[in-house]
């Protein structure tokens, strides 16, 4: 497929078979390639493109994971040698190999997971290996054979009702536990039980702040890892349902670092009025403009919490300078956690 030369004129992905050549431009573009124009003409990794989304993505699945006989086998030792996700995996192999194969497998299907639903309205893939190819042609040949869901009736709404105990209704893959049951191998994560842009958010700010003393706790599906600083809480309303539909159970970081412009982040501010409630806690995609300060790096010239829906009739919230200081950024989200 080619190496990562620091050339960023060189085409260093290449199949030459299929005539294609496109260039890895991580180094010029700081990580952050898929912010830039050119981005559709350059190849990245999961470490530029989780968090993100576009309307359409092309994932090239490489050696490091393949199928044979309708079943999936990771290969680490096939992974790029730049990688650095699965550094000292030898060394830990070499003392605990189950251990250390176990989360080799699961950090290289979740790389495709994670890339594979970057797309909000379709992905192309392309894998290097002819039989995983054809295996992935028929499961999708079949996922479009199947009939559609019946649509919701009166008797049986499709949202879940607002006074429903959001811990009654476990998604496939997803368990909810008590703080008492959770353990040491628990692949699990404090369950937040908040009105997401909605009701009184005060009480439950302590929380927030402090995932680990929630009551409650949602044992993960096997395409995410448990680790300090995630947890988990249901998302209301309709003014995020390209990623978001409404009552899903959502993973979030808390704190989260680095930019935050083009991501789906919860945030809180007394007076925001978000347009599904009217509460001050939402889900939106965070976009900035920031200007120097002598007294500071930076500061917030305008923030705008973007809606990304398919319904008519919503509006984004824009914040000016002053409001904007006041606003607080509890998380970034990471997924939803239904099948």
């Amino acid at each position: 497929m080619g190496s990562v030369p620091k050339d960023a004129a060189a085409y260093d992905i290449t199949f030459p078979e299929h005539d294609f050549a496109m260039q890895w431009n991580l180094n010029e573009d700081e990580g952050r390639y898929l912010e830039k124009e050119h981005s559709v003409e350059q190849v990245g990794c999961i470490h530029t493109v989780q968090g993100l989304e576009l309307d359409y993505v092309g994932v090239i699945i490489g050696p490091d994971l393949i199928v044979r006989e309708g079943r999936v086998i990771t290969q680490p030792q096939e992974r790029a040698k730049t990688d650095r996700s699965l550094h000292g995996y030898k060394k830990a192999r070499k003392q605990y190999p189950e251990e250390a194969d176990a989360r080799a497998e699961a950090i290289i299907k979740n790389t495709y997971r994670t890339l594979m639903s970057r797309g909000l309205k379709g992905c192309l893939i392309y894998c290097t290996d002819a039989e995983t190819q054809e295996y992935f042609r028929q499961q999708i040949a079949l996922a479009f054979a199947e009939e559609e869901p019946e649509p919701a009736t009166e008797s049986a709404p499709a949202n879940r009702p607002a006074t429903e105990d959001p811990t009654t209704q476990p998604e496939e893959g997803v368990r909810f536990l008590s703080a008492a049951e959770v353990g040491d191998d628990d692949n699990a994560v404090p369950f937040i039980d908040l009105p997401v842009a909605a009701g009184d958010f005060a009480e439950s700010f302590a929380e927030i702040q402090n995932p680990q003393q929630a009551e409650t706790w949602i044992g993960l599906p096997d395409m995410y890892r448990a680790k300090p600083g995630l947890f988990a809480t249901r998302v209301e309303g309709e003014s995020m349902n390209r990623r978001i539909p409404s009552g899903s159970l959502c993973l979030f970081e808390a704190n989260p670092g680095g930019s935050r412009n083009g991501r789906a982040m919860l945030v809180y501010r007394r007076d925001i009025q978000d347009p599904d409630h009217g509460g001050g806690l939402t889900v939106k995609v965070y976009h900035s403009e920031k200007v120097p300060n002598p007294d500071h790096e930076w500061e917030h010239r305008r923030i705008v919490l973007a809606c990304d829906t398919m319904a008519p009739g919503y509006e984004d919230i824009a914040l000016d300078e002053a409001q904007a200081g006041e606003l607080q950024v509890l998380g970034e989200f990471k997924g939803t956690l239904e099948r």
